[in-house]
């Protein structure tokens, strides 16, 4: 009789195969339904582009950083072209503008043809298919992991995430003053927390996760309140809390020296349709939380250990604890 751990696996490994499987057949309809099918190729376009548009989801703003950068090392161990076309549900240049390296892409660099092109979709794998990519057709992916530890084993390199970031990406002049301006009202250095509730407090609802009955909604906040406090305590130094929760800030704001940054929290992979300057609070989260002196992420009960505050963190090398409770 086979043990329950060898069952276990064989399920899993089955599994995993099976979402191969699924990821392939979207990976030829994306192909087939998107671009041109001619027998004719276009002149070679030696090109890695990234497309984050709506030809399909892909996760939050972290996981979408995540995947660019990922794939702007490969491109460089490599000596290849890289570029970025992010467009849905908004065009990233509105937020970045390229800082070292100029990734935004021409109209005539981007490939058209079925003939020209592989789709490679690596949501939820370990990277491997990508290190196996040859130099043949010009490759449109879809990543949302961090394979620079990855990279970094297999090809001897070093890459540092906050660096790769920085040589990519710098504020727009608009990012940039909102910036300034929630610098101005702090006006010395800081400490960041983050908390993540998804649809625990009910402010917005996010995939199939649950809302909490009022009673623990209120338990939850009073928790996460009294740890915020011991840190500001701890550090004596003014705190800037971040959150997708407007009720959460709402809540905070009335404490002393405590900083939020007012304005609707979406999550860009669930809606589609907001205005511009609420995917704009997403961006002015994640810099000035790159601009503390540390970040702490706080999780209590069924909160999200949330990656957004550890990558805001690694832009700036800047210290990051997480703290559950």
């Amino acid at each position: 009789m086979p043990t329950i751990t060898a069952i276990i696996a064989k399920n899993a490994y089955i599994q995993q195969n099976i979402q191969f499987i699924v990821r392939r057949a979207k990976e030829f309809i994306i192909l087939f339904r998107y671009y041109k099918f001619t027998f004719s190729r276009q002149n070679k376009i030696q090109l890695y582009a990234i497309f984050f548009d709506d030809k399909r989801k892909t996760m939050g703003l972290t996981d979408r950083l995540k995947g660019a950068v990922s794939l702007y090392a490969f491109c460089k161990i490599k000596n290849i072209p890289f570029r970025c076309v992010f467009t849905y549900p908004f065009d990233l240049s509105l937020f970045f503008d390229p800082k070292q390296y100029d990734w935004q892409a021409k109209k005539d660099e981007i490939a058209e043809k079925v003939a020209d092109v592989k789709i490679l979709i690596l949501q939820g794998e370990d990277g491997k298919r990508l290190l196996r990519l040859k130099n043949k057709k010009q490759v449109h992916t879809y990543i949302n992991r961090d394979y620079l530890p990855l990279l970094n084993q297999k090809f001897k390199t070093n890459f540092v995430w906050g660096n790769l970031f920085n040589e990519l990406f710098k504020p727009t002049p608009k990012l940039e003053e909102q910036l300034n301006y929630h610098l101005n009202r702090i006006s010395s250095n800081y400490i960041a927390c983050q908390f993540r509730f998804q649809s625990l407090l009910g402010d917005f609802k996010e995939y199939d996760f649950p809302t909490l009955p009022l009673d623990k909604q209120q338990s939850l906040i009073t928790t996460c309140t009294e740890t915020l406090c011991e840190l500001q305590k701890k550090h004596n130094l003014p705190v800037l809390v971040t959150s997708d929760s407007s009720g959460y800030l709402s809540h905070v704001s009335k404490l002393e020296n405590i900083f939020i940054i007012p304005g609707d929290i979406v999550h860009i992979d669930c809606t589609h349709d907001a205005a511009e300057n609420v995917y704009m609070k997403s961006f002015v989260d994640f810099m000035m939380l790159s601009k503390a002196d540390k970040v702490y992420s706080i999780v209590a009960g069924q909160m999200y250990p949330s990656e957004f505050p550890l990558y805001a963190a690694k832009v700036n090398n800047v210290p990051f604890e997480r703290i559950r409770v």
